[in-house]
């Protein structure tokens, strides 16, 4: 299967003209640009020696004082600020598109402007969102046999709803130049297999917590209390029956486990009750004759389950589906919001209030036409100057980990010369797209909002489910020009850094290079050494899932990962709950790497130059671990981290700092630290991998 992209950060859910079409109130929690500083002494906590805590030393003092807003989970220095800056330049672009006043450069400006306004249109949604609900569901209540039922799964799925089948495409890791359709495990509500099937008592509750959430909606819909309580334990046991047949995320995390590349005649082995033709009809695209399957045992379970489940149960769970999705773009009136809010609140956020409208609107807009509100975004706030500098320490890193690679003395010579090919090969996109997407096809009015965003997202599925079979698109970005992340695709070799984190903190301009090497640096060189951690070491140059170790290597990169490994299991993300080491093994060893590879980088550009002046008492050297250090303050409601601990494949803000910091010489030079330091490992227990 192919890999999803290696991200800096998941679930959080510009630097040059600064003149936006319509400006927005001040948020004193969000400074401009021009006002972060490039080492924040304030964010300082200096009554911790940064040999005993680095995380503690470079944020303790920002953590005291921050308040994370009453409608977020968390908060942070780096991503969530500058993602709340972010929002409110696209809702200044999203107004402007929508009152007319944007150029003609901007040339889906009128689709973005009619999304925007009917999301915005709270009255209308009061008004017509129950309505455009139940004419769905008296769709579904039609189908009153198995094949009509199909049909309905086919009609959902076709807009996003993957009830319990979605299909998308995305580069064949086998063969990497070709796109092939790829059917993911799916079909639930809840995050995470476990939570369905963990015995924990706070798993138990959410599960009791879920089942009123589901039967207060169906009431709110207009179903009767009883009968709702009833579907809403039948929705339940359905969902539960489907997450039995998922593989866990560390499974999903293995490429070879997941490639499970089927012809249709073997698709329909696996799930022969199922009527594939005319479900693939239905979605539009019949003419698919390939699947990559990521879980045999899902798609054979919920094959069984399609032919045995009650027909009332599964119309109740697709009405759900349905009615789950609009409450979340909250497409439907504000009662369904308040409730869902509520839930998620309680189980999973920590939140105390809901996020204003428009910041949700903001969010759908970009999710829809990202490229087209990207566009204008990029013209003006995107600076020649980010994206300059971003090429430039792209090409240092990459020759440091060049540099790296030539030193290694466990890697043979022929895995080195593999190695170097594929580093030789990753292709790199800055800011945004050489060509821009077309939504011409895209149908949409300001009349409803429930359509536009089941027209949005068809335009999606259809957009990638037309090039299955075909050759890949070499200019597709997996992220729109806004998105606050930067991420690596092994089946592309790819890296990519959206113009929405080329700002303060990441790159300030007004910052010492060593800063901005901590910063930006430590971002490309994560992704860089995503290419070659324990997932993205098994694809080669041109992206194909190929073994191209020699044995003896890979043993050797084994061992490495294994001590990454056993130290992240010893960190807690809160008293009593252990972060799991090969969940996040990609992304520490990512962290690892590219803290490194951005301080070799920084050595490499100041040798045989005068020694840089200090800032704020601090040498360039402590300058870049402060600068890689602070995007990482963070805050975050008991929750939301708890969440994080279960399904985020990375780790805390705190041991992204200090897990990474207590393995490098060059961090304990820097500081001064001394062996057995708490920053400083023990020379046996030292992780290393690149």
């Amino acid at each position: 299967m192919s890999r999803q992209p290696r991200t800096l950060v998941v679930l959080a859910a510009l630097a040059a003209c600064r003149t936006a079409p319509a400006s927005r109130p001040a948020d004193a929690t969000v400074p401009p640009p021009s006002a972060v500083p490039a080492i924040d002494e304030a964010a300082l906590d200096r009554t911790v020696s940064p040999c005993d805590d680095f995380y503690q030393f470079a944020c303790g003092g920002w953590i005291a004082r921050a308040e994370i807003p009453a409608d977020k989970p968390a908060w942070s220095r780096g991503f969530f600020e500058l993602r709340e800056r972010n929002l409110r330049e696209l809702r200044g672009l999203a107004e402007a598109a929508a009152a007319g006043q944007l150029g003609k450069e901007d040339r889906f400006a009128g689709k973005v402007g009619d999304f925007w306004a009917s999301c915005m249109d709270e009255a209308a949604v009061e008004a017509h969102g129950l309505e455009d609900l139940r004419a769905a569901w008296a769709r579904i209540d039609a189908a009153k046999d198995r094949p009509a039922l199909a049909a309905e799964m086919a009609r959902l799925a076709r807009s996003g709803i993957g009830a319990p089948f979605a299909l998308t495409a995305a580069p064949d890791a086998r063969d990497a130049s070709r796109m092939v359709a790829q059917l993911p495990q799916g079909g639930l509500s809840l995050p995470d297999r476990e939570y369905y099937l963990s015995g924990d008592a706070k798993m138990v509750a959410i599960r009791e917590s879920y089942g009123a959430y589901v039967r207060d909606l169906l009431v709110l819909a207009g179903v009767p209390p009883a009968d709702a309580a009833a579907q809403a334990a039948a929705i339940q046991e359905l969902e539960r029956a489907i997450a039995e047949s998922h593989f866990d995320k560390v499974t999903m995390r293995d490429p070879i486990k997941t490639y499970n590349k089927l012809d249709r005649a073997a698709l329909a082995r696996l799930a022969p009750s199922f009527p594939w033709p005319a479900w693939l009809e239905g979605l539009g695209h019949p003419g698919i004759d390939a699947v990559n399957v990521s879980t045999p045992p899902f798609v054979e379970a919920a094959g069984q389950l399609y032919a045995s489940a009650p027909l009332d149960q599964w119309r109740a769970y697709l009405k759900w589906q349905l009615l789950r999705r609009m409450s979340a773009a909250r497409a439907l009136p504000r009662a369904f919001v308040e409730r869902g809010f509520a839930f998620a609140s309680q189980n999973f956020t920590g939140a105390k209030e809901l996020e204003p409208r428009w910041k949700k609107c903001v969010a759908m807009t970009d999710g829809a036409l990202g490229q087209a509100i990207g566009q204008s975004y990029v013209r003006r706030y995107f600076g020649a100057d980010g994206k300059k500098r971003t090429t430039r320490l792209v090409g240092e890193i990459e020759a440091a980990m060049k540099r790296d690679l030539e030193a290694l003395p466990w890697m043979d010579p022929p895995t080195r010369a593999a190695a170097e090919q594929k580093l030789a090969l990753v292709a790199n996109k800055i800011g945004y797209p050489d060509a821009w997407r077309d939504y011409s096809p895209m149908a949409l009015s300001r009349a409803s909002y429930f359509g536009n965003v089941l027209a949005a997202d068809a335009f999606e599925v259809n957009r990638l489910l037309s090039q299955a079979g075909g050759p890949v698109d070499k200019n597709e970005w997996l992220m729109t020009p806004p998105a606050v992340n930067a991420y690596y695709e092994p089946t592309r070799n790819e890296m990519v850094f959206p113009a929405g984190i080329l700002q303060p903190p990441f790159f300030n301009k007004v910052a010492p290079e060593p800063v901005n090497y901590g910063g930006t640096g430590m971002v490309v060189g994560h992704e860089l050494t995503h290419g070659f951690d324990d997932q993205g070491r098994q694809y080669d140059g041109e992206g194909n899932l190929r073994d191209w170790w020699t044995p003896a290597v890979g043993k050797e990169f084994d061992e490495r990962a294994r001590c990454v490994a056993s130290q992240y299991d010893g960190y807690e993300a809160l008293p009593g709950v252990h972060l799991n080491g090969k969940l996040t093994l990609g992304e520490n060893i990512a962290d690892l790497g590219g803290v490194k590879l951005a301080h070799a980088a920084l050595q490499a550009e100041r040798a045989g130059k005068p020694a840089g002046a200090a800032v704020a008492g601090f040498t360039p050297d402590q300058q870049f671990f402060l600068g890689a250090a602070q995007i990482w303050c963070f805050k975050g409601r008991e929750p939301y981290v708890r969440l994080l601990a279960t399904v985020d494949p990375h780790s805390p803000a705190r041991f992204r700092v200090n897990g990474p910091l207590s393995n490098l010489p060059e961090f304990a030079a820097a500081f001064g630290c001394r062996e057995g330091s708490p920053m400083v490992r023990p020379t046996a227990q030292r992780c290393a991998v690149w």
